[in-house]
């Protein structure tokens, strides 16, 4: 008898909340709606994200992820990318989003530092292939589910690093249930209700400590988004005001609540913040990528000039202090990492690839040992000072200044990387990374076939026929490789 009034109170203190405007969004926003040069962008960071996917599958966290995925209970919703193995949506879901982003290729919203694609794509392909939608209302889902993560992240920029969070997992979770929802069609109160109960299923802490764990954070998070989103469906209640409440997202992770215009609400649906989101050219960390930008145009000047490497006597890589913790320190692990992950999060390890093999790619971390003598000697000349003229984090900058044992100084500063909205990457290119990545796995037939079928995916009938060309043909059906 009490539960008409109690959902009537609730629906009428939602009017004005955060989560129902949000909810309002994506419950109003058409294919239409979306400008043709934003869909353009968004079918080749989906594209992007599917090769990181599939390369992923061919690695020890790739294998350890689909292992557990499979333990937690068989299915026939939706599909793991590069295995094919068929489970439960949130399960799928989890082993998605952690290939998508396992390798640290995937893309990132620099103002936001929030990795966009990876939670936002995971819940959509789980969800659309579990319901057997078709391209056009993928594209739309994923779309809304950038949207709606960008923005929130964006709102904490920088604020959540230094409070120790990984905003892909927070806000992530977020914004695979507004993706979730979508195709769903779920009504504007279970919305509500929904993001509501995502906000105590959003995690992700930066103790990484050697670990794998910030590997897992988008697929945690679209998992949690399509259980919390399930919940709601059947009627759980979830809270209304979880973003601006006084134990909110915000006022519990920041200790301040955002504005309506810092959380972008008044623009919705006119800034494109998918348009935004940078590419990765090099598969590390994005704070790095500037300094391997300066690094590479540095080495070319060197080799014009006619002078060896081993004449420059030091090397120096200002940084903002504030990422000093993340990429520069402590400085032994950076300048010889003894793990692959100490190696994708250093200035300084980057930054000495760059100058040694003209190159920075998945070989260099991956394929390559480690211990290089000749990188790890021009490691062991890099020193990381602050940078008193970044910008962190509007843009991540880099600077590189060699010096020669001749007392000449060379210098590069970056001030926005390759593969950012400033310097943005060709669809030619997004496309040669996507072979290269996919071609790791895939032959390289699939991989041009699954490269044409991005040109006109809103025409697939059903989403699954993309999934299964993502699917490697000796891993098909292999529950615990």
């Amino acid at each position: 008898m009490n539960r008409g009034p109690s959902m009537t109170i609730v629906q009428s203190a939602t009017r004005t909340t955060v989560s129902a405007n949000i909810a309002d969004f994506v419950r109003d926003l058409s294919i239409d709606d979306v400008p043709a040069p934003v869909l353009a962008r968004a079918r080749l960071h989906m594209l992007d994200a599917l090769g990181i996917a599939v390369a992923s599958s061919g690695m020890d966290f790739g294998r350890a992820v689909h292992r557990a995925g499979s333990r937690l209970g068989a299915g026939r919703d939706s599909r793991v990318l590069g295995f094919g193995t068929a489970l439960p949506a949130p399960s799928a879901a989890l082993v998605n989003g952690t290939l998508i982003h396992g390798l640290d290729f995937d893309d990132t919203h620099i103002e936001a530092i929030h990795h966009a694609t990876a939670p936002a794509l995971a819940a959509a392909l789980a969800v659309a292939e579990q319901k057997h939608a078709d391209g056009a209302s993928t594209l739309l889902a994923y779309v809304i589910g950038l949207e709606v993560g960008c923005r929130l992240a964006a709102a904490g920029s920088g604020g959540f690093h230094d409070r120790g969070f990984h905003p892909t997992g927070i806000m992530g979770t977020f914004a695979a249930v507004c993706g979730t929802g979508k195709l769903r069609d779920l009504p504007q109160q279970t919305l509500v209700h929904a993001l509501g109960l995502a906000g105590s299923q959003a995690a992700g802490i930066l103790e990484i400590n050697n670990s794998w764990l910030k590997r897992m954070h988008p697929g945690w998070a679209a998992h949690s988004a399509i259980v919390a989103a399930t919940m709601a469906e059947e009627g759980f209640v979830g809270p209304a005001t979880v973003f601006e409440g006084p134990h909110g997202l915000y006022a519990s992770h920041l200790g301040t609540v955002p504005d309506r215009g810092a959380l972008g609400l008044d623009d919705l649906g006119s800034r494109w913040m998918t348009a935004e989101i940078a590419l990765k050219p090099y598969p590390c960390c994005h704070f790095t990528h500037a300094f391997i930008d300066a690094a590479l145009e540095l080495r070319a000047e060197l080799s014009a000039q006619g002078t060896a490497l081993d004449d420059v006597r030091r090397i120096d890589c200002p940084t903002s202090i504030r990422l000093m913790p993340v990429v520069t320190e402590p400085a032994d692990r950076k300048t010889a990492p003894p793990t692959i992950y100490d190696a994708l999060f250093s200035v300084q390890y980057a930054v000495a690839l760059a100058l040694v093999h003209g190159r920075v790619d998945l070989a260099g971390f991956y394929d390559a040992p480690l211990d290089d003598p000749d990188v790890l000697a021009v490691a062991s000349r890099v020193t990381c000072g602050p940078d008193p003229e970044s910008d962190y984090p509007r843009h991540f900058p880099g600077e590189v200044v060699l010096h020669t044992v001749d007392g000449r100084s060379l210098r590069r500063r970056v001030p926005a990387s390759r593969g950012t909205p400033e310097f943005p990457l060709s669809e030619a290119e997004v496309t040669a990374k996507f072979a290269a990545n996919a071609g790791r796995e895939l032959s390289a037939e699939v991989v041009h076939d699954i490269a044409r079928t991005f040109t006109r995916i809103e025409d697939l009938d059903d989403i699954g026929q993309l999934v299964t060309m993502c699917i490697a043909p000796e891993k098909q059906g292999v529950e615990n490789s």
